[in-house]
């Protein structure tokens, strides 16, 4: 019996990502695997083979990432749009908004499901005024509806989208996979370390300098900063102010993150919820420190912030108050059996919770019961 195929959907290369290799692993074990996949020129950081030996047809176009993109979606949802008629398969698996309206087309069309991955919503991404978010949510209601399953990233984004609309929503995490040796790789710090690493965007709101203030005057710390993105040139002059302190050591790749998650004292998310997405939706900071036994430092208001407090793994904050960020940092460098005590909570909550082997059993179940339908 040849084995059906599935379809995953991106408006970026996958070896741009981590999220979706993983699921193109998990369902590969039961089904084909194709990707349609935007290559847009963009350099990427990480090195990944992202499908094994399963194919990936890309749109070769360079273009921005963020709002101007915009200009070229067009191009790309009747590319989109062509391959899903053209190529076989029998369920799509479309992740964000961008991609979903050529998805949901050729979906109805060929009678075969979709299901609507939301990993960013994308009126989220920015602060916009009421009345042009209320809107982009609606049209994101109305697709949302049309699809056969959702995936959210964060049971939070229930409350952001008010209720969403299918009766099949499933919650799958953005949980690194468990590397042992990276694990093991623990070690004893002669400075109290602090790590962040991701995406430097100043439209993420990340309250970087915020703990490079509040580190300024306190002894045997540093923060150690890793990514690209737009806030590059501001880290570099607080390296220039501060160099014991603050170092920024540039893209890495996801297992090197991981190695550097382990091998740190303390990982900190202090993204300002006035930027939605930040309060909806926890990321994957918090389940890679989860999963790397560490606890966190988390800026209130946010979705990070309620699981933390939930699982008693890290430190809530006020981040606009830097005397707040700096006095939790000093309690926490001052008690290694804290850091200890909440690390570990955050690890058995990752091993019982949140685990990558539990987001694969929900993906693989969400999946056979389609197929059962279709």
């Amino acid at each position: 019996m040849d084995k059906k195929t599935v379809v995953l959907i991106k408006s970026n290369l996958m070896a741009e990502e981590t999220r979706r290799p993983k699921l193109a692993r998990a369902l590969a074990r039961k089904y084909d695997v194709l990707a349609i996949s935007w290559d847009r020129g963009q350099l990427s950081p990480q090195i990944q083979k992202p499908l094994n030996n399963n194919e990936e047809i890309t749109l070769k176009l360079k273009a921005p990432i963020g709002s101007m993109s915009l200009f070229f979606l067009p191009i790309w949802w009747c590319y989109l749009f062509s391959s899903l008629m053209t190529q076989k398969w029998d369920v799509a698996h479309v992740v964000n908004f961008d991609s979903i309206i050529p998805t949901v087309l050729a979906g109805k069309i060929k009678k075969k499901p979709v299901i609507y991955e939301i990993l960013d919503t994308y009126v989220d991404q920015v602060k916009l005024p009421d009345p042009i978010r209320e809107m982009g949510i609606l049209v994101d209601k109305l697709f949302i509806s049309l699809a056969d399953a959702v995936i959210i990233a964060d049971e939070g984004q229930i409350g952001e989208f008010r209720g969403i609309p299918n009766s099949k929503i499933v919650p799958i995490y953005d949980s690194p996979e468990v590397n042992g040796n990276i694990i093991c790789e623990c070690q004893k710090n002669n400075v109290f370390t602090l790590f962040f690493a991701g995406m430097l965007t100043s439209a993420r709101a990340l309250n970087l300098e915020k703990v490079f203030t509040a580190i300024e005057n306190i002894r045997n710390v540093q923060v150690i900063i890793a990514g690209y993105g737009d806030l590059v040139e501001t880290i570099n002059e607080w390296v220039l102010k501060m160099p014991e302190k603050v170092q920024y050591i540039g893209p890495l790749s996801h297992e090197e993150v991981l190695r550097r998650s382990a091998q740190s004292d303390l990982l900190f998310v202090l993204r300002d919820p006035i930027v939605p997405v930040n309060k909806y939706i926890c990321g994957s900071k918090l389940l890679e420190a989860m999963m790397c036994g560490k606890p966190l430092l988390v800026n209130q208001g946010t979705s990070t912030a309620d699981i933390v407090q939930k699982e008693n793994c890290g430190v809530v904050v006020d981040a606009k108050d830097i005397t707040e960020v700096r006095d939790a940092i000093i309690r926490l460098r001052n008690d290694p059996d804290l850091c200890r005590v909440l690390g570990s909570n955050a690890h058995e909550a990752y091993q019982k919770k949140y685990g990558w082997s539990i987001m694969e059993n929900r993906l693989l179940s969400l999946y056979e019961e389609l197929m059962v339908e279709y």
